[in-house]
């Protein structure tokens, strides 16, 4: 993973979620207090992986990174780790996962803070209603994080589909995973199935496509793209559940 990169991503997801945390303090002060905790998340540790395959997608379509779209293309790719983050963040409230990146999830933080302060009501149900309403924002700025990217409107219209597809394969990936739960559906297809969708699309196979869409890729070229970035992800994933279950 080229450091350079990496950092560029993290600059750019600083520079927007900074003003966006000034927007939420003009509303009130709690909630910009919310989005901090939500920057927090957002900038803490992470690969970037999936803006770094958007750029090199886009990289090995044609483009190159002294054109003058790069840094636009840069920050539509950046635009995907919001929609990470929200996944993530609704991911640990629906798995009542306690900690994430070494620190309380966004659901058990919120929860500690309603205990903290003494608060009415249930702190649970107060910290699992902020999660779903953090990872929902986190969901709605990264389309305007993308809008604002400064995408010439050919471009643009290219990207439009891939992340369409992108946000409705992730959660349905999401919802099979959780419906795999209750109705105990133990089989490799149905494992595959969520896998592919809830990770291997979102995380590679997409990306990549996204970013031959912003350089006028050919059809052939998209086809090989999505081919390998659905293999790669889906092993990616594979590799991370024996990691969690084996160590």
């Amino acid at each position: 993973m080229d450091p350079r990169l990496t950092a560029e991503v993290d600059d750019v997801l600083e520079s927007f979620l900074r003003s966006r945390r000034s927007a939420a303090d003009l509303v009130d002060p709690a909630y910009g207090d919310a989005i901090g905790a939500l920057a927090a998340f957002v900038l803490r540790g992470g690969k970037r992986i999936r803006p770094v395959f958007t750029w090199w997608g886009w990289r090995g379509a044609g483009g190159e990174p002294d054109d003058e779209l790069a840094p636009a293309v840069l920050r539509a790719a950046s635009a995907l780790e919001l929609i990470q983050a929200g996944a993530l963040i609704h991911d640990d409230l629906m798995d009542a996962s306690t900690t994430r990146r070494g620190h309380p999830t966004v659901h058990v933080d919120f929860a500690r803070r309603h205990d903290a302060a003494g608060w009415l009501g249930e702190a649970a149900r107060f910290g699992a209603a902020a999660a779903v309403l953090l990872g929902d924002v986190a969901l709605v700025w990264a389309d305007d994080m993308l809008r604002a990217a400064g995408l010439p409107p050919a471009v643009a219209d290219r990207a439009a589909p891939v992340w369409e597809a992108m946000r409705t394969e992730v959660l349905g990936g999401q919802f099979l995973d959780v419906l795999g739960q209750a109705t105990g559906d133990t089989s490799p297809a149905a494992a595959l199935r969520v896998n592919r969708y809830k990770t291997a699309a979102y995380t590679i196979e997409r990306p990549l496509h996204l970013g031959a869409a912003m350089a006028s890729a050919d059809d052939a070229l998209v086809a090989g793209y999505r081919r390998f970035g659905a293999d790669l992800g889906v092993a990616f994933q594979l590799r991370d559940d024996l990691l969690g279950v084996f160590g």
